[in-house]
């Protein structure tokens, strides 16, 4: 199918664009992703310092994708929950680990408003937080957080004019939400976020002209 044409559902183009070549940058070369990292470089930028991980924790990533990071956490001793909505995706995660991971095929919204576990902490990486409306996402989000829980999440900068609801052009019917820094601190602060943060972590010195990636965090009061 041409990428430009709209499948049939949000699944069947996420379906698609897991399986196409040049969208296998975490299975090209799993060993480089070792540890949770929030950019789509190897060893650049923060990492698991920014939330709560461990034994005794638990973390439910939103969009685990290839679920590199979500493995990661579960190693550490963690209890490591993801859901996606690409079945592919979810079968392909479940055959590499088995066990070690909660795997759920469902939409973020769906899953948060069903789910009655509390996180200490919610993460996404390029993922469900990037694909979702954020006055919708990110008060079901809060509600799953323990008291003193955080909220991580990173995606692309907007760029050529994106501002909001904006086409994903590579799955349609899927769409992103595309904010600057600052308008993120202003989603969760709405949301009833505290120690909001966000910022852009531009690219490595060698990969000049790529992308860089924003990061946003914010923790549910204690």
């Amino acid at each position: 199918m041409d990428e430009d044409t709209p499948y049939a559902s949000e699944e069947a183009a996420w379906d698609a664009y897991a399986t196409r070549d040049r969208n296998q940058i975490w299975a090209r070369g799993p060993e480089r992703f070792h540890f949770t990292q929030w950019t789509l470089f190897p060893a650049h930028g923060p990492g698991v310092e920014l939330i709560p991980c461990g034994p005794g924790t638990s973390v439910l990533d939103l969009g685990f994708g290839a679920c590199a990071n979500l493995a990661h956490l579960a190693s550490l001793g963690g209890r490591a929950v993801g859901v996606d909505v690409s079945r592919a995706q979810v079968d392909a995660a479940r055959a590499a680990h088995g066990d070690r991971l909660e795997l759920h095929h469902d939409t973020a919204e769906r899953f948060l408003t069903r789910c009655r576990e509390e996180f200490d902490a919610v993460v996404s990486v390029f993922g469900g937080v990037w694909f979702c409306d954020p006055e919708v996402l990110l008060p079901l989000i809060w509600d799953r957080l323990k008291p003193g829980g955080v909220l991580v999440f990173s995606h692309r900068p907007p760029e050529d004019g994106e501002h909001g609801r904006t086409p994903h052009t590579d799955v349609l019917p899927a769409h992103r939400w595309s904010y600057a820094p600052g308008e993120w601190l202003d989603f969760l602060e709405a949301a009833g976020f505290t120690e909001e943060e966000a910022w852009t972590v531009p690219p490595p010195p060698t990969k000049e002209g790529l992308s860089g990636t924003v990061i946003v965090r914010g923790r549910r009061p204690s």
